[in-house]
């Protein structure tokens, strides 16, 4: 199994998050430092760029929701990019792709975040096609 490798980068304003390699239980806390700090380095809008990810289980995908949840919180946003069909499918089962946004390509990541309004509550649509959410509806996630 190849180990988790990150790399951060800011661009185009954007905290840009590479994950290569598998993410399992053995990377999970080292993620979570990790992400912690490109948020505070590059700033609260923060892109996964996923294309090298091979593998990933509960606990990476656990990362990933408080990941969303502290940079939401924080006013900022959080965007999937390019996951493999094995990573896509676990967001697609546990139903994540239908709250955190999920591009195809960290460029379509990018602009979309770009043209994205500032407070998402307020969005016409979803780039998955699912409807906004609620003024002050909560979301709930499965647990990981």
């Amino acid at each position: 199994m190849p180990p988790l490798e990150v790399t951060a980068r800011s661009q185009a304003g954007r905290a840009v998050v590479r994950l290569r390699g598998e993410l399992d239980i053995a990377g999970s806390d080292e993620l979570r430092r990790l992400l912690e700090a490109a948020r505070r380095e590059h700033g609260e809008h923060v892109v996964l760029d996923l294309a090298d990810l091979e593998f990933m289980d509960s606990q990476g995908l656990s990362v990933i929701v408080g990941c969303y949840k502290a940079a939401t919180a924080a006013g900022g946003s959080l965007t999937l990019a390019g996951p493999r069909p094995v990573v896509r499918r676990a967001l697609e089962i546990t139903g994540l792709h239908r709250r955190i946004p999920v591009q195809a390509t960290l460029e379509a990541a990018l602009t979309a975040q770009r043209d994205a309004a500032p407070n998402p509550s307020r969005d016409t649509g979803r780039a998955d096609g699912d409807p906004p959410a609620r003024p002050g509806a909560r979301h709930e996630f499965p647990r990981a």
